[in-house]
């Protein structure tokens, strides 16, 4: 299947911050670091958790961490879209105490997707940004390993793993003074990072296969599609999200995931793989070994423009939001870069390649889609709100079952 572009550049409910902010108050409840609907994080796979990722998400008012990185006292003149310049990001970043690169730890498919866009930066600073990719579980488990000391500057996480890197002590709280966070939208500010870019969970599939355009979660779940269905690893954002859909369907909420851990465990004979991230499971799909599995709106779009035979779709129930989350480990010896780093990534330029790259949606209010592009999420009709943050507190009571009655 060749890429179509009409499924990617048609014009889009979604045009202007504006709505994005719509979208976003309605995705969310009352935690302003929880993805109310979450995003995304990449899953630990692309997510939200959006891995989240709501994509939204979890926030918490925090006093800002003193560091040399940015005074805002003043102002900024900024570029022509209203976010700082790369002057003044620069300035934020100087030569005698710049590192000659800063790590960056996230998935594999956005080196080549969003690495682009920090060019910029390397040219203005010197520092290069050097990604170390690898799966959500080697990420968080690195950084926990290398608490204290860590040889990553930066890492991007699912929403719903942000905060407990913070209260373990594993990643620092969020510079509120740093330049552009002013511009962040209000689901992007909280204590345990900062939100990176906004991402929608609905359900890919082959139509070679399935002839019918699914219309309802249970849809994953189906006979029809019996050892060809795949389904997120856990913990991961993706997996999350499908879960709390299935749980509502059996009468449950987000504080207890059971019903849908048992009714994957009652199914698991159907799922032909488990995957850590969208890419993953694409050569399966290629292949027509799989046929449906949940994914993240903009992950679909971009493995279309791979050639992959995917349709994508938001059901009838709606699909939850999540944000991939920026988070900085404790005891950086490059903290104010990184914060310099950081700034540039919630900026025009970064912003724009999630959008253009990924279809994901931005964290900033500043940001203007570009006309005709489509992302997701577009339909404040489809955000379904889910508790991020009860989801990530109960984690290891889900996990814990879900390796005994899924995995084991």
């Amino acid at each position: 299947m060749t890429p179509n572009p009409s499924r990617r550049r048609r014009p889009s409910p979604l045009v202007a911050a504006p709505l994005v902010l719509a979208l976003v108050a309605a995705a969310c409840g009352g935690d302003d670091d929880e993805p109310a609907a979450e995003p995304a994080t990449e899953s630990d796979s692309e997510t939200t958790e959006p891995e989240t990722e709501t994509t939204e998400p979890e926030t918490e008012t925090t006093d800002a961490t003193e560091t040399d990185a940015a005074d805002t006292t003043e102002a900024p003149s900024g570029d022509a879209s209203g976010f700082a310049s790369m002057e003044e990001i620069a300035a934020t970043c100087p030569a005698d105490i710049a590192p000659d690169k800063l790590v960056l730890s996230t998935w594999a498919s956005q080196e080549e997707l969003i690495g682009p866009s920090f060019d910029s930066f390397t040219e203005a600073t010197g520092v290069e940004i050097e990604f170390l990719a690898n799966d959500l579980g080697d990420r968080l488990t690195k950084m926990a390993a290398e608490s204290g000391s860590p040889t990553i500057d930066v890492a991007i996480v699912p929403i719903n793993e942000a905060a407990p890197l913070f209260e373990n002590g594993v990643t620092e709280a969020a510079d509120e003074t740093i330049l552009n966070y002013e511009q962040l939208l209000d689901v992007a500010k909280m204590e345990a990072g900062y939100g990176g870019s906004i991402i929608q969970f609905g359900i890919a599939y082959n139509p070679e296969f399935v002839t019918e355009v699914p219309t309802s979660w249970a849809d994953l779940l189906s006979d029809d599609f019996a050892d060809h269905i795949a389904f997120p690893t856990m913990p991961n954002s993706g997996g999350y999200a499908t879960l709390a859909m299935l749980n509502r369907m059996e009468g449950g909420t987000d504080d207890d995931l059971t019903a849908a851990v048992e009714l994957i465990g009652e199914n698991s004979d159907k799922i032909a793989t488990f995957y850590p991230n969208s890419p993953a499971v694409e050569p399966q799909v290629a292949a027509g070994e799989v046929w449906i599995y949940p994914d993240i709106g903009g992950a679909a779009l971009a493995s279309m423009d791979r050639g992959n035979p995917i349709e994508f779709t938001i059901p009838e129930e709606g699909g939850p939001v999540g944000m991939n989350t920026l988070v900085v480990p404790a005891g950086s010896d490059h903290l104010p870069c990184t914060l310099a780093f950081i700034s540039h990534f919630i900026g025009q330029e970064v912003q724009e390649a999630w959008a253009e790259k990924l279809y994901y949606g931005s964290v900033s209010s500043n940001f203007v889609v570009p006309e005709g592009l489509t992302v997701y999420p577009n339909d404040p009709s489809t955000i379904v709100e889910v508790d991020w943050a009860t989801m990530s507190a109960n984690g290891p009571d889900t996990i814990d079952l879900w390796n005994r009655v899924v995995v084991g």
